[in-house]
């Protein structure tokens, strides 16, 4: 998809210097795919303490753990 974005000149040699692209569309598209990453890390951190998390890590490694033993060589790891 094509997108025209008007932006200044020094906007431009920001973004290559800060994205270490040479190309202004590689700079562009760098910059936008490190807003994305930041801007999604962002929102998760706002779900912080509103998602309960059932702490029964140990009781499902131990089920693994006996599958595991039960049939041997059945495992892709």
């Amino acid at each position: 998809m094509t997108t025209v974005v008007d932006l200044t000149a020094e906007e431009i040699a920001d973004l290559k210097e800060l994205t270490q692209q040479s190309d202004v569309a590689a700079a562009v598209r760098a910059a936008t795919v490190a807003y994305l990453r930041q801007a999604r890390r962002q929102r998760l951190k706002t779900l912080s303490g509103r998602v309960q998390m059932q702490q029964n890590w140990d009781e499902l490694e131990d089920t693994e753990l006996k599958s595991r033993n039960d049939n041997p060589g059945s495992s892709a790891s």
